[in-house]
């Protein structure tokens, strides 16, 4: 197998249809006043140093369209490129502290941090890795982005781990100093082999590719008005008792389904009982596992797995049965079945189609990605675990982002969504007693 080092790589283009880039905030509260808090110099060093072992890929320049069927991109890893990852710091008068008492509201939030872009074209030079350090009077703002070319959530939460662990060993007098491991294989040796042998998943995805051609040309040929497709951003919060709670209904119901695809059911109920059009979609991030060794992988090779149903079925199921169809979607997939996707992915047709849905909106659809089993408060710099993670404001209309809501449990929900479906959220009798709303604009 070749290794990490090598000199030509591919990255994969699959979620950048959806959100070309993967961008996380945490915050940290200097509540000791401590002058050496986090100093942008050690950061700086300490996050380029981790990218050189742990996701050289990020270092990547001259980077060309690839003409293989599975797409993507094709790139040269030097050692210094022309175009480096951007590492920047800015003071603000904003404190953590009132960010605290606000529950961490937009308008508290430092605007650098929330103006990372989320958008990104390596073909024209962009940057792969975006880092942004704001200081305040009372902690820290570290806001990341990274595009999906060269990894997914997972892989830039882990990433987070190894660089906080390296930073802090030098930030802690008399501390071993940390290897970083190593995150991604290499795609050069990865992708020609997972895609080189495709076969049809046993999944509606091939019957969902014609209902979005069809869904598709009833939009263009329609002489009606289109129901209101405006939508806001919102941030839903279940605390660990409220978790704990669903989790028991869910017990009682569907044992055999996840809490949080338990949720998930919920949520599609709601997007679809606000919406008359005949289909609607539900959405999963799948990874494909290659190999044994790959148990603990965190890379970028994921994709959105499509599940195709009538709104009427879904209006009409019990919220335990399609928490079972939930369930049953999101189950892994073979490298095959994952590379007849990913083929799929590389028709002229269906990206278009797909970027046309995630744009207009028109057809109730539930994207789920879950990065609540991601070890967010484990990012320790030597000044304790952050206070807060949080989500961008600019993700497509419904998309659902499952993060921790805190150290101590609980969930946050990041959905942008019509302020009629989260009326319906508000009111589903699974989760009304347990769910808090916020206008996360």
């Amino acid at each position: 197998m070749d290794t990490v080092h090598s000199t030509r790589t591919v990255l994969c283009p699959a979620d950048n249809a959806v959100m070309p880039r993967c961008v996380v905030h945490f915050y940290f509260h200097n509540s000791g006043h401590r002058p050496e808090f986090m100093e942008f110099s050690t950061l700086r060093q300490t996050f380029i140093q981790t990218l050189r072992a742990s996701l050289p890929l990020a270092l990547a320049t001259d980077m060309q369209m690839t003409t293989a069927t599975y797409g993507g991109l094709t790139a040269a890893i030097v050692e210094d490129p022309p175009h480096p990852p951007i590492c920047k710091h800015t003071d603000d008068t904003r404190t953590v502290g009132r960010m605290i008492a606000a529950d961490f509201a937009p308008s508290t939030q430092p605007p650098v941090i929330l103006g990372i872009p989320t958008h990104s074209n390596p073909l024209v030079g962009d940057p792969l890795v975006t880092l942004d350090v704001v200081y305040m009077a009372d902690g820290v703002g570290v806001g990341l982005a990274f595009s999906h070319a060269v990894t997914d959530m997972g892989g830039v939460i882990q990433f987070c781990v190894e660089w906080s662990r390296v930073a802090r060993s030098i930030y802690t007098p008399g501390a071993m100093e940390h290897t970083p491991c190593v995150l991604n294989a290499d795609r050069s040796w990865f992708w020609p082999r997972v895609c080189a042998e495709p076969s049809p998943p046993t999944s509606p995805f091939v019957s969902h590719l014609e209902s979005l051609a069809s869904d598709h040309n009833e939009l263009a040929d329609s002489s009606t008005e289109i129901q209101d497709t405006c939508s806001t951003m919102y941030r839903m919060g279940i605390s660990a008792h409220g978790v704990a709670h669903i989790g028991s209904v869910r017990d009682a119901t569907c044992p055999g389904v996840s809490i949080l695809n338990f949720i998930s059911a919920a949520l599609w109920q709601s997007i679809t009982t606000s919406s008359l059009h005949p289909s609607t979609y539900f959405a999963a991030s799948l990874t494909a596992r290659t190999h044994p060794t790959y148990a603990d992988y965190w890379g970028n090779t994921s994709t959105m797995k499509y599940t195709h149903y009538a709104t009427l079925d879904v209006c009409n199921m019990s919220c335990a049965d399609l928490g079972r169809v939930v369930q049953q979607s999101v189950a892994s997939f073979t490298p095959a079945e994952f590379a007849y996707i990913i083929d799929k992915y590389a028709d002229d047709e269906y990206l278009p189609r797909l970027r046309m849905f995630v744009e207009n909106g028109r057809v109730p659809r539930l994207m789920v990605s879950n990065m609540s089993r991601l070890p967010h408060y484990e990012v320790d710099f030597g000044f304790g675990c952050p206070v807060k993670v949080c989500w961008p404001v600019d993700i497509p209309r419904g998309m659902a982002a499952f993060l921790p809501r805190a150290q101590g449990g609980g969930i946050d929900i990041y959905l942008r969504a019509s302020d009629l479906v989260v009326r319906n959220v508000s009111n589903h009798g699974l989760l009304k007693d347990h769910i808090s709303v916020m206008v996360y604009e």
